[in-house]
């Protein structure tokens, strides 16, 4: 079956906002059903995103918006203000992550909108705070039911709060599922504008960003958002950094990979 070209869809759908290298990855996928080098796992994505407390109706539970989710990368991907992109429902206590992920399945029985949500913490002014990130939820009108259905489900929430925008270190812990396109490199199937890189080994935080802005004003290809993140494997722990680009190239993230193992040889 042939797969119509980016022409034809910008034809056909002059207004859609979501990218078309997007739509047209996705369709690959579902003809081609599994690529030959599936990799699926479970891991954890940490970045750093600017955040504020949502003015909406929330029920009085304390929502986090993320302002700008992919804060080192500038393209045509701007999300609807009117749709929430990423948010941080913050809860009153640590739960498990299965936990999470129960109350998740209970709430989607009934909760007729679609939503995606993994576990999650988040550092805020030095305090370390358990969440649920939420991603994909189409209306603002929908947080006040989603948050009821958790708390129907089991989750209770932080009080609801004024909190102006800060920089605030996110942790999630998420399934992947990704095809190796080449050795320690792979690129995300559900999320195709994702690609990650094996590094040698654990960087901290400040290291990693040191790096990234280190590298950004001095390497040809310098329009992504960059993330640090873990598979785990049968075989252990693996650490990659997470790059984010509307079109991604494997060529272009071979060469990140280089740069960034130059300066992460040079400073451990």
């Amino acid at each position: 079956m042939p797969i119509p070209d980016v022409k034809i869809f910008k034809n056909l759908f002059p207004t859609l906002k979501v990218p078309i290298f997007a739509i047209i990855t996705q369709i690959k996928t579902h003809i081609n059903m599994k690529p030959n080098n599936l990799f699926e796992t479970v891991g954890t994505i940490s970045k750093k995103e600017l955040l504020a407390s949502f003015d909406y109706e929330t029920d009085n539970a304390m929502v986090l918006e993320s302002l700008k989710p992919y804060p080192g990368y500038h393209g045509t991907t701007v999300p609807d203000s009117l749709n929430p992109n990423s948010l941080f429902f913050v809860t009153n206590k640590k739960y498990s992550g299965e936990s999470i992920i129960r109350a998740t399945m209970e709430v989607k029985k009934t909760f007729e909108p679609t939503f995606d949500a993994v576990p999650g913490q988040i550092t805020v002014f030095n305090t370390l705070t358990p969440c649920i990130r939420i991603k994909n939820l189409m209306s603002i009108h929908n947080i006040e039911p989603l948050v009821k259905s958790y708390r129907e489900a089991g989750i209770g929430f932080l009080k609801s709060k004024k909190i102006l925008s800060f920089n605030g270190l996110i942790k999630i812990r998420k399934y992947f599922t990704l095809d190796i396109v080449d050795s320690g490199i792979y690129f995300d199937i559900e999320v195709p504008q994702m690609a990650y890189f094996e590094i040698p080994g654990l960087l901290s935080w400040n290291t990693f960003e040191e790096i990234t802005y280190r590298l950004k004003p001095n390497v040809d290809y310098n329009n992504f958002d960059a993330a640090l993140g873990v598979f785990f494997t049968p075989k252990g722990v693996v650490d990659v950094v997470r790059i984010f680009h509307e079109t991604l190239q494997i060529k272009d993230i071979r060469y990140l990979r280089e740069k960034y193992l130059e300066e992460i040889s040079r400073l451990t």
